[in-house]
C-alpha cells in the first residue's frame, strides 16, 4: 500500500448476511469517499473458501484465492482495516448444499463423505472441515 493512500478490506458473506453486507456497502463508500479511503471487497462466503480449500483439483479457470487465509496475514499488519460482517457459522447440512450447488454449476468437487470408508475420504472431510462452523471467527478476530 503506498504511503498516504489507506484502505478498508470489506468481507462479502453469504445467505442473509449478504445481504446486509450489500446494503451497507454503499454507505462505507460514501463516507470514506471524500477522505480517498479505498475499499476492497474480499469473498469469505463458505463456497468462496470450499473453492480455495480445493483449488489444487480443479482447473485453472476455476481457482480462487484462499482469502481467508490472506485476510489472517494481513491482520498481523498495523495498518489492516477489515470491516467484517456477521457470516454463517456454515453446518454440515449447508456446506454439502454449497458443495452440490457448486457442482452442478461445473466445479469438480468430491462429494463430502458422511462417514469416511478410507484416507482418501478422511482427507477430503478433513478438508471440509475447515470450510464449516466459524471458521472465520477464529482468523479475522
Amino acid at each position: 500500500m503506498a504511503a498516504g493512500k489507506s484502505k478498508i478490506i470489506y468481507t462479502l458473506t453469504d445467505e442473509a448476511p449478504l445481504l446486509a453486507t450489500c446494503a451497507f456497502l454503499p454507505i462505507v463508500r460514501t463516507f470514506t469517499a471524500p477522505a480517498g479511503v479505498e475499499i476492497e471487497k474480499a469473498d469469505i462466503s463458505v463456497s468462496a473458501r470450499v473453492l480455495a480449500e480445493f483449488s489444487d483439483i480443479l482447473p485453472d479457470d476455476q481457482k480462487v484465492p484462499n482469502t481467508l487465509a490472506e485476510l489472517g496475514k494481513k491482520c498481523l499488519l498495523p495498518e489492516t482495516n477489515i470491516i467484517k460482517l456477521p457470516n454463517i457459522s456454515a453446518s454440515v447440512a449447508q456446506l454439502k448444499a454449497c458443495v452440490k450447488e457448486l457442482q452442478e454449476k461445473g466445479y469438480k468437487l468430491p462429494d463430502y463423505p458422511d462417514s469416511p470408508a478410507n484416507d482418501e475420504e478422511k482427507a477430503i472431510k478433513a478438508r471440509y472441515g475447515k470450510c464449516i462452523g466459524s471458521a472465520v471467527n477464529p482468523v479475522l478476530r
